[in-house]
């Protein structure tokens, strides 16, 4: 039989917990390919934890395939994880040892030398920000160095595939753009696989080649970024007026030709479909009118917004 060069497979994936009225997961199918960096995007309760659990190996499914390098994570648990890197929400650390010894630790937890793991373990928290404290007393660390430390931790191999549940938790804007590069550089020079889950979206959307969206258990889609904006986004435009008056007589005045619109200080972003076709007849009305404008654009929604009106009606 032909060994499958997906990373992952999922077939019918299903699980139930006892005494809950509806599955965790409920019936899911994908496949995630060997390279990718794949979002995982959910409101709270919508499965993607239980899907992360059953891929490590740590929950059973109730029902259906799932596939890890081509091996059963229940039934073949050595094939399947010894190639994953997990960061998970919590993972605590003995806070009166020093950092450097809760890696220590987790290498010899997993079997592995710190001889051997040492140089590359030090290599990966000196890229991220962490070599110098590393003699600290865990509870000495802020809150971001340890959330920094817990990725570390997950990298004491190189994986093939690294999953990473909300890794940029209690970080900075700079301490979560760290993590998007290290991210890419491990991608991009290693070649790994990453499934990634973050309730900053904005991350899931520069960094994912596609963006797998669940709610109740179930896989609403799975597709490129770009794709979701446009089947499920709309374009609207961002009218840049001098003052307030103006922005209010071209708010009223998109709002009468059908469109909604929200005058916001010195802009008004005017929403509908095909909203771009109007702007020669925006421009005409100004100009009689004499209502200022200093500039005109149109944009997509964001894949946030997108997202939001993929769930709000979901039931």
């Amino acid at each position: 039989m032909a060994v499958s060069s997906d990373v992952v497979t999922a077939e019918n994936l299903t699980k139930r917990y006892p005494r809950r009225d509806r599955p965790a997961v409920d019936g899911v199918s994908f496949e995630i390919a060997r390279g990718e960096t794949i979002g995982l995007l959910g409101p709270n309760g919508a499965g993607k934890t239980t899907l992360i659990k059953m891929i490590c190996g740590v929950t059973t499914p109730t029902s259906g395939r799932l596939r890890v390098f081509d091996a059963d994570p229940a039934r073949q648990p050595v094939a399947a994880k010894t190639n994953i890197g997990a960061m998970h929400q919590s993972g605590p650390f003995d806070m009166m040892l020093p950092a450097i010894d809760n890696l220590r630790i987790a290498a010899r937890f997993r079997g592995l030398s710190w001889r051997e793991v040492r140089p590359w373990t030090m290599e990966v928290a000196e890229f991220l920000g962490l070599k110098d404290v590393l003699s600290q007393l865990c509870f000495q660390l802020s809150g971001g160095q340890r959330q920094r430390l817990q990725l570390v931790r997950a990298l004491i191999t190189i994986p093939r595939l690294l999953i990473l549940d909300e890794p940029s938790a209690g970080l900075d804007v700079a301490g979560r753009h760290q993590v998007e590069r290290f991210v890419t550089w491990l991608r991009e020079e290693h070649g790994a696989t990453v499934l990634w889950t973050s309730h900053h979206i904005d991350e899931l959307e520069r960094n994912s080649q596609r963006v797998m969206v669940v709610d109740h258990g179930r896989v609403l889609r799975f597709a490129k970024p770009r794709e979701l904006v446009e089947e499920f986004g709309s374009t609207h435009m961002l009218v840049t007026v001098e003052d307030p008056e103006a922005g209010r007589a071209v708010a009223a005045w998109a709002e009468a030709a059908g469109f909604a619109a929200t005058a916001e200080d010195a802009a008004v972003r005017v929403h509908g479909a095909r909203v771009q076709d109007v702007l020669p007849a925006l421009s005409r009305h100004c100009q009689d009118a004499g209502v200022a404008i200093s500039g005109v654009s149109t944009a997509m929604d964001s894949l946030e917004k997108v997202f939001l009106r993929m769930t709000e009606n979901e039931g």
